[in-house]
């Protein structure tokens, strides 16, 4: 449950935007309203503004916006209970806690994330206790400190005589609480069992610090059968998923240093935290997911992987390339020397040594091809296209049009590639992809398309260009009715990428994006709103918008039923797409046949000749 609407006026109105931002941000006055460096992207001219007077902050470079309450969200990670509690102590309110959630939830949870802190307590006094000197040692020997080992909350879990059932007094109702907290499970014959008996635990937190599971390491010399590291399963308080090992921890140098170090396990972020790099994280025990990656955007939006040297390794961080690819991070990579991980890395080269690698770390494109390299796919000309081909499918889940071309020209010079060989590729995969999807969720009634790499944002020129009529028109019908003319481009399989005009495209898509966010086609408001700051691309709206007008008076008396008018705008959108496209693989016809004079390569130049027929077949289609 929601604080009450009175609550959160009352310190809404106690509180000072200016004072709290500026907590994070250094302001300075420009007329009624505050400027500074935005603290959510890295930015060298000022665009973060704070509007005091309406109690609002909104930065045109990154597009972050909001109000007090989600402004100390993100920068803290914080909750929203949490943020009313922080901000009624800045203005002398007082607050009661309990209201952050209902009584039903609270009485579920609650008694879950006591288990596990009493829980961890009891680990780590146990591993600097006499039953925990086997571990300890161990722990020495791998050089971690005890502030680390602090800081991380690591612990020990005995057995036996000393082990948590046996050493506490745990009442039935009790020992309930603990099984569902993870902490305690049950056998096949449906006897309770300690899930990390003789085990290192390293206590997992959450973004604020409350500890909610754990994952706990087999003891040197166990048994090979016994599995070297056990985690807490799903329960009510945790999700794997969405929990990044060490966030708490790291969360402030993340900010500050604008970038994460993502490694495999709770050791590797011990050994790098401790070396003084404390950006550090996991993805423990799950590869990196959506919502891991989601969480990290509070932070920033660069990672830099850190490869295994193992196969396994390797596969994984590719994985998760790709992921925080289609997320829009930033990536780049490190991929330790054969045999190494970070601990031994750190032990052989220290933290200089680990510098140098973050100093040369590599583009997500150049670790892929290493690693395909590897593999052996360069070694025969099928191999190579197949590694090509699986590189340009990485680039295009690169939501950024202007990231994705200047990759492919990387991509171009590495392999002495034609550059319009690659953009083709990339244009027939993003193309198909995005297709796909729409037809999917057409047929299943799926509004939400958001996950879609459709580039909304405004393009970079500072001056219109200008449109042809086919887009102009195509423009005007979306600007009609989205519903309609997006529905009438799907039938007819269009290739939005086919677009020219940059403002036309970006206008477009985010007609598409609003009416599948809300249902409905987007009013000229919600369009003007979405590109307040582009005064070109506003003007394009409102051009178009009032040849809408002559035409709807039109229309109007002409007396047309809405089913005729939607007609008549679908069959607008279907002709425009039509002369759009065939122009567009017109000029590509052209440009290839001066290239086949010049080809000597039998598969290129049989590669030139296939795009050739299927450009001429897109020109004059046979009925």
């Amino acid at each position: 449950m929601r604080s009450s609407d009175d609550i959160v006026e009352r310190i809404r109105s106690a509180t000072s935007i200016v004072d709290i931002v500026s907590e994070h941000v250094r302001l300075r006055k420009r007329g009624k309203n505050y400027l500074g460096l935005c603290p959510f992207h890295t930015e060298k001219t000022p665009s973060f503004n704070v509007l005091d007077d309406k109690g609002i902050y909104k930065c045109f470079g990154c597009g972050e916006s909001g109000d007090v309450f989600s402004f100390v969200m993100k920068i803290e990670g914080l909750n929203f209970p949490e943020t009313l509690e922080k901000l009624a102590k800045v203005a002398g309110i007082d607050y009661v806690k309990s209201e952050k959630r209902s009584d039903e939830v609270e009485d579920k949870t609650e008694p879950l994330v006591g288990a596990c802190r009493e829980f961890a307590g009891f680990c780590y006094r146990s591993l600097r206790a006499e039953q925990g000197m086997g571990a300890m040692e161990y722990l020495r020997d791998r050089e971690f400190s005890q502030d680390i080992l602090k800081k991380f909350g690591v612990g020990y879990a005995p057995e036996g005589d000393h082990s948590f059932l046996r050493s506490q007094s745990i009442s039935s109702k009790t020992l309930g609480i603990y099984e569902q907290a993870g902490i305690i499970s049950k056998n096949d014959r449906g006897e309770q069992y300690e899930r990390f008996r003789n085990r290192i635990i390293f206590p997992i937190m959450n973004q604020t610090g409350r500890i909610i599971a754990f994952g706990g390491r087999v003891m040197p010399g166990a048994s090979k059968e016994i599995a070297k590291y056990v985690n807490s399963p799903e329960t009510m308080i945790y999700h794997k998923s969405q929990i990044l090992y060490g966030l708490f921890q790291a969360k402030e140098a993340i900010r500050k240093k604008d970038f994460a170090i993502l490694v495999e396990g709770y050791a590797d972020v011990l050994a790098v935290s401790q070396a003084g790099f404390e950006n550090v994280i996991a993805a423990a025990g799950t590869s990196l997911t959506t919502e891991q990656l989601n969480l990290l955007r509070r932070y920033t939006k660069t990672i830099v992987l850190l490869f295994d040297a193992d196969l396994a390794g390797k596969n994984a961080a590719l994985r998760g390339i790709e992921l925080a690819l289609t997320a829009d991070f930033d990536v780049s990579c490190i991929v330790l020397p054969q045999g190494e991980d970070p601990d031994s890395f750190l032990k052989k080269e220290g933290a200089d040594g680990f510098e140098r690698q973050l100093g040369i770390k590599t583009s997500f494109i150049e670790t892929k091809a290493r690693l395909l390299k590897e593999q052996g796919l360069f070694d025969t000309p099928e191999g190579s296209a197949r590694a090509i081909r699986s590189l340009v499918e990485s680039i295009a889940k690169v939501p950024d049009a202007i990231k994705r071309e200047l990759f492919i020209r990387r991509i171009a010079e590495k392999f002495k590639l034609m550059e319009t060989t690659l953009l083709a590729e990339l244009q027939k995969i993003t193309g198909r992809e995005r297709r796909e999807v729409v037809r999917k969720q057409i047929e299943t009634g799926n509004r939400n398309l958001s996950h879609l790499p459709i580039d909304t944002s405004p393009p970079q020129q500072v001056t219109e260009q200008k449109a042809q009529p086919a887009e102009k028109e195509l423009l005007r019908a979306f600007l009609e009715n989205t519903a309609v003319a997006y529905k009438a481009l799907i039938e007819v399989d269009f290739d939005f990428t086919l677009l020219q005009n940059e403002f036309v495209k970006s206008i477009i898509m985010m007609a598409i994006k609003s009416y599948e966010e809300t249902g409905e086609s987007p009013s000229a408001a919600i369009l003007l709103e979405a590109f307040h700051d582009d005064e070109v691309v506003r003007k394009m709206i409102i051009d178009t918008l009032v040849v809408n007008d002559k035409i709807s008076e039109e229309w109007e008396a002409g007396n047309y039923t809405i089913t005729e008018i939607e007609e008549r705008i679908g069959q607008s959108a279907k002709q425009s797409s039509t002369v759009i496209s065939k122009a567009v693989y017109k000029k590509e016809q052209s440009a290839m046949y001066p290239q086949l004079n010049r080809l000597t390569d039998e598969d290129e130049l049989n590669e030139m000749l296939e795009k050739a027929m299927i450009a001429a077949q897109m020109i004059h289609p046979k009925n």
